[in-house]
């Protein structure tokens, strides 16, 4: 997995994790992260540094280990993952009780064993 590659699956947990707190990019800004710039790791167009990597990690209440719990998967990025995230994080981000209910009996259904 290339750099390029890693930045965008960062950007994309770095959204998810904001959106489970509830919290929107503007939001960031009371700990000093203007909220452009917090936007652009979200896209994957900048690569943070790891005193950032920190500081978000301790705002969205999360060890680094866990922000790169994506790396574990299997190495690889594929469109799919991508397609299913960004669909999951419209649902959480449009706030809508039924869906979210919808798409937590969905996910309990596919993830019980």
């Amino acid at each position: 997995m290339d750099v390029k590659a890693v930045q965008k699956q960062l950007g994309l947990r770095f959204r998810e994790l904001r959106l489970a707190k509830k919290l929107r990019q503007e939001d960031l800004e009371k700990w000093d992260f203007s909220y452009r710039y917090y936007g652009m790791i979200e896209r994957g167009l900048i690569n943070p540094s790891l005193d950032t990597l920190l500081k978000l990690s301790k705002i969205l209440d999360v060890s680094l280990y866990e922000l790169f719990r994506f790396l574990e998967i299997d190495g690889i990025t594929t469109d799919e993952r991508e397609a299913v995230a960004m669909k999951i994080s419209k649902i959480l981000k449009e706030n809508k009780k039924a869906k979210i209910k919808k798409l937590k009996v969905f996910l309990d259904e596919i993830l019980t064993p």
